[in-house]
């Protein structure tokens, strides 16, 4: 085996209760033989660290209401880096989305952000190849860097996917002879479930059922969501906070699982989904077509545009088409994902850091950016921010 790459990642065990990718994927590095470590400043200024791997910036630096912490993490990590690049420090970033679910601090402060990642950076990691595309189009200052594709891990060591599906519907209270449609996972903006509702009561049957599992936020969503399902009675609406347990309860209740995001470039919540073995309906936005492709159409089945009555039916007939007991997920273990991200963190170390200036360009939806990378060529730990258990993210 070769050497052992020290890497700091951010995150990569405290936010395990958040999120268990991150958590996953570090165990799977160490397995092969990484060193793991959450970031540390003043691990970063005075050891050697091989890899720097952020996964959410705007989380990591920009979170929280006061902006002087947001600056203080930027010149704090700023500083260390510099520090570490003495000693051959690279940084990678995997662009889990394209934009932040939520526009955090001030546009001063994001542009900041966004500079020192096109100044500082060594290499790309995506989802998947349509992700790594997109990304290359949605941040063209880092259209020179190395670009690698490492997948979402499965969730089957994770969660208890093993219950059957009698059995979870009994500690549900669930009918076990309605059909079920379920949304699990924090219920936020973007992942369009008033509009779910709404199509959901144009769909005649009265064994039908609509799960909503998950903490609402903001409240004004709850409120919308609450009036909504009101009367109608099929709809089941679980806004609280929930376990580990029973998140993976309503996974192997569910008939299908229905994810209609607004917008998404991956889907966490699509692999858990599937890796308890259930279908899924989604958007054929983001990496998601592609995820049909490797996983299958008897298990992924995608539709364009916004979700309709329509093609709510067309989904519930797509139920009847036969499929195995158990999803192939070959493609997302953690062990060749672990692999692909060993492999990637090599080759950004083995390259030379590419000179880079600075300039000012405009984003892809016109907006100013300053400063970005241009090619020149043919506290000890980062504060955690907040979060709610449980599910897993758009990757955020």
């Amino acid at each position: 085996m070769s050497e052992d790459l020290v890497v700091e990642a951010e995150p990569a065990f405290r936010t395990a209760a958040a999120n268990p990718y991150n958590a996953a994927l570090a165990r799977a590095l160490i397995e092969r033989g990484a060193i793991v470590r959450d970031l540390s400043y003043w691990r970063l200024a005075t050891r050697r660290i091989d890899v720097v791997h952020l996964h959410w910036p705007d989380l990591t630096f920009l979170s929280g209401h006061r902006l002087s912490i947001m600056r203080a993490r930027l010149l704090l990590f700023g500083t260390a880096l510099r520090l570490a690049r003495l000693r051959g420090t690279r940084m990678v970033w995997t662009v889990h989305n394209l934009d932040a679910h939520e526009e955090r601090a001030t546009p001063a402060l994001r542009a900041r952000l966004r500079g020192m990642l096109a100044r500082e950076l060594d290499g790309i990691l995506a989802l998947s190849s349509s992700s790594l595309d997109a990304a290359r189009e949605a941040y063209p200052e880092l259209a020179g860097l190395p670009g690698f594709v490492t997948p979402h891990g499965h969730y089957r060591a994770e969660y208890d996917l093993t219950r059957p599906r009698t059995a979870a519907r009994a500690r549900l209270g669930v009918d076990p002879g309605v059909t079920l449609l379920a949304a699990v996972g924090q219920v936020r903006p973007y992942k369009n479930i008033p509009r779910l509702l709404e199509a959901f009561r144009r769909v005649e049957g009265e064994q039908l059922r609509l799960a909503i599992v998950g903490r609402v936020s903001p409240p004004g969503l709850a409120e919308e969501i609450a009036r909504i399902a009101a009367d109608d009675p099929r709809v089941i609406l679980r806004p609280q906070f929930q376990s580990d347990e029973a998140i993976a309860d309503w996974m192997r209740a569910a008939d299908l699982v229905v994810l209609p995001y607004r917008k998404v470039l991956n889907s966490g919540s699509a692999l858990l989904a599937l890796s308890a073995d259930r279908p899924v309906l989604v958007p054929a936005l983001g990496s998601l077509d592609e995820l049909r492709e490797t996983v299958g159409e008897d298990w992924v089945r995608t539709f364009p545009g916004e979700i309709s009555p329509d093609i709510l039916r067309d989904a519930l007939d797509w139920l009847d088409t036969p499929r195995g007991a158990r999803v192939d997920l070959a493609a997302f273990d953690w062990h060749t994902v672990a692999q692909q991200t060993y492999d990637a963190y090599r080759e950004v170390r083995r390259r030379p850091r590419t000179a880079r200036t600075t300039r000012t360009t405009s984003s892809t939806t016109g907006s100013p950016i300053a400063p970005v990378a241009a090619v020149s060529h043919p506290d000890e730990t980062a504060p955690r921010p907040p979060s709610a258990r449980h599910y897993p993210q758009e990757s955020r």
